[in-house]
């Protein structure tokens, strides 16, 4: 019984795919630009979502994204960068789906997700509300930071809300004598932006306290 019954959903599934239906689906897009002076602000894939009419295999096949070749888009030279009328890319959907009957999109427009490269200099502190001195101990003169800054590189809009001051911590305690060492620059949050660098050279002489003679 049980065979009958998964036979019997999978031949209506058949003839259910081979005829004609309505559905929402997406279509991948791919961006072409100079990435000198444009770049993603994040990591996700730009799509089109439209309504169609078309097989049901051929709907099928762009709902789970089988064997799917993305449109290119070439916009190195446009000024329009931020976004895309809907209406622009049908062309580009209609050569690349042909059997199937474009309804309407389900919006006007596609944001590209692209951004202005940028490139900030960021000013290196080292955080002196850390404990990292021995007991009796302060630091003598000026800490020394190699390099003071460094450069950030990242989409505009991104970089315009980041503060341009960097805090380090140092990984070591009790110092109690000449200090000089890497340490490590805590990345950005977010993953598109980079520093030039992800290391800087501190270093201190320290001194121990002079404390009065007291009875």
């Amino acid at each position: 019984m049980f065979i009958c019954l998964l036979a019997t959903i999978f031949i209506w599934l058949l003839n259910s795919m081979n005829r004609d239906h309505l559905a929402d689906v997406s279509y991948p897009i791919v961006f072409k630009y100079n990435n000198q002076e444009l770049m993603q602000k994040s990591k996700e894939h730009a799509t089109i979502s439209f309504h169609a009419y078309g097989l049901g295999w051929d709907l099928l096949k762009l709902k789970l994204n089988w064997f799917v070749d993305p449109i290119v888009i070439d916009i190195t030279n446009k000024k329009k960068y931020r976004y895309l009328l809907s209406s622009d890319i049908k062309p580009y959907l209609e050569d690349k789906l042909p059997i199937l009957e474009i309804r309407y999109f389900l919006s006007d427009t596609l944001y590209t997700g692209l951004d202005k490269v940028k490139k900030d200099k960021m000013k290196i502190y080292l955080d002196r509300d850390q404990t990292f001195l021995a007991e009796d101990y302060k630091i003598e003169g000026n800490v020394r930071i190699n390099p003071e800054y460094i450069m950030a590189t990242g989409p505009a809009s991104i970089l315009d809300t980041m503060s341009h001051k960097i805090v380090i911590k140092l990984t070591e305690n009790n110092i109690s004598e000449e200090y000089k060492e890497e340490v490590s620059i805590s990345q950005p949050l977010n993953t598109q932006v980079k520093y030039s660098t992800d290391k800087v050279e501190v270093s201190f002489n320290v001194t121990k306290y002079k404390r009065p003679f007291t009875q």
